[in-house]
């Protein structure tokens, strides 16, 4: 799908976003993911696909004053939502898109994907981008509050430029992550949930 096509549509639908349908524990699982995500707590965060802020508010909560947050997203629209919803000098926000980031190599400490990984393309590519992004020791956190066929199978149900994004099982994810030379620390998938962590060596750059 073209990636411009994609764009528009998540900028049309930034403005309802808040208001599609979600898991009524939905907070309960954003807390879940944000805790094991945040452990131990990052002074600098990247929040992949942040759209209008769905992890945001715990962000705030669990990361230690001094910590940077910046959220991406590759649409304006739902960057001007996040804005609106949460004022905190501690956020910066930047449109990019997550497969050609514009920060040097080794920045966070943290990288967070959530409900996001499907729509950034290729997912070796988008990996590998992600993955450089980290600092010796750091962790990229992905998840979902559903499974790959959970999510996969509502995408094939859709219309547009998202019904092709494709959540892989999150072994297979595992899998292409050890091949970097990353180590997996949890890769968990069941009804409802999807959880993958992962930390760089602290000798790699």
């Amino acid at each position: 799908m073209d990636p411009a096509a994609k764009r528009d549509y998540f900028e049309q639908l930034a403005a309802d976003w808040d208001r599609l349908p979600r898991p009524e524990d939905s907070a309960v699982r954003i807390q879940r993911f944000l805790e094991r995500a945040l452990s131990p707590k990052p002074l600098r965060v990247l929040d992949v696909g942040c759209g209008t802020g769905i992890l945001l508010e715990g962000l705030l909560a669990l990361c230690p004053p001094r910590t940077r947050i910046v959220e991406l997203d590759f649409a304006w629209n739902m960057l001007a939502v996040n804005a609106s919803l949460y004022r905190d000098p501690r956020v910066l926000r930047v449109c990019a898109d997550a497969r050609a980031l514009p920060f040097s190599p080794g920045l966070f400490d943290a990288v967070l994907c959530f409900n996001a990984l499907p729509h950034l393309g290729e997912t070796s590519r988008a990996l590998e981008s992600l993955l450089a992004m980290l600092a010796p020791g750091g962790a990229l956190a992905v998840g979902h509050w559903m499974s790959s066929e959970e999510l996969n199978a509502l995408h094939a149900r859709l219309d547009g430029p998202v019904s092709e994004d494709r959540l892989p099982a999150v072994q297979e994810l595992a899998g292409e992550i050890r091949r970097t030379g990353m180590k997996v620390v949890c890769a968990e998938e069941e009804p409802g949930w999807y959880f993958l962590l992962a930390r760089k060596a602290l000798g790699r750059a």
